[in-house]
C-alpha cells in the first residue's frame, strides 16, 4: 500500500480538480473565437451586441421609444425594418459579385443578419418611423395616448 502512495506522488501528470468557472470561461472564449472567425466583415457593427442582447439600444422618453443601432458600411436600401405589437424586427441581406479590371479575379460576398427586440406595452406601432443617417439606424415609436396617461413622474423626497 505504501508503494502505491509513493507511485501516485511520483506521477507528474496526476489529475488535479478543474473548477467549473474555468471550463465555462474556456467555452466562452472558444465561442467568441468562432463568432469572430465566421462573421462577415460587414457585420462588425452588430458583433459587439451579441450575447448582451439584440444589438439594438432602446431608450424611453415621455413621448416615444427610440431604438438605435450602429450599421457602419451597410447599404440602408437593403435594410428591412418591420414592427408588430410587442416586437421590432431588423434584417439585412445583400449579395455582391465583383470582378477585377482584367477579368482574372472574381468573387461573391453574401451578408445577412436578423435581430428582434421586444417592445414595451403601450407603443403605437402604426406610427413607427425609421431613418438611417451616418451609419446609425434610428427607429422612433410613439406611446399611445392611454400609455402616456398611465405614466407619471414620481418626485423623490430627500430626508
Amino acid at each position: 500500500m505504501e508503494l502505491m502512495t509513493k507511485l501516485k506522488d511520483m506521477i507528474p501528470w496526476k489529475r488535479k480538480p478543474v473548477d467549473t468557472h474555468e471550463v465555462m470561461s474556456l467555452r466562452d472564449d472558444i465561442n467568441q473565437l468562432f463568432d469572430r472567425f465566421l462573421m462577415s466583415p460587414l457585420e462588425t457593427g452588430w458583433s459587439r451586441f451579441a450575447g448582451g442582447g439584440s444589438g439594438i439600444e432602446m431608450d424611453e422618453t415621455d413621448e416615444h421609444v427610440l431604438l438605435r443601432a450602429d450599421i457602419p458600411g451597410l447599404d440602408p436600401k437593403h435594410l428591412n425594418v418591420t414592427v408588430r405589437p410587442g416586437m421590432l424586427h431588423v434584417s439585412y441581406e445583400d449579395e455582391r459579385e465583383w470582378r477585377d479590371g482584367n477579368g482574372e479575379g472574381r468573387g461573391r460576398r453574401y451578408t445577412a443578419f436578423h435581430r428582434s427586440v421586444a417592445l414595451p406595452d403601450g407603443v403605437d406601432v402604426s406610427k413607427t418611423e425609421a431613418a438611417c443617417k451616418h451609419g446609425v439606424l434610428a427607429v422612433r415609436i410613439p406611446w399611445t395616448p392611454e400609455a402616456k396617461d398611465r405614466s407619471r413622474r414620481i418626485v423623490v423626497s430627500v430626508e
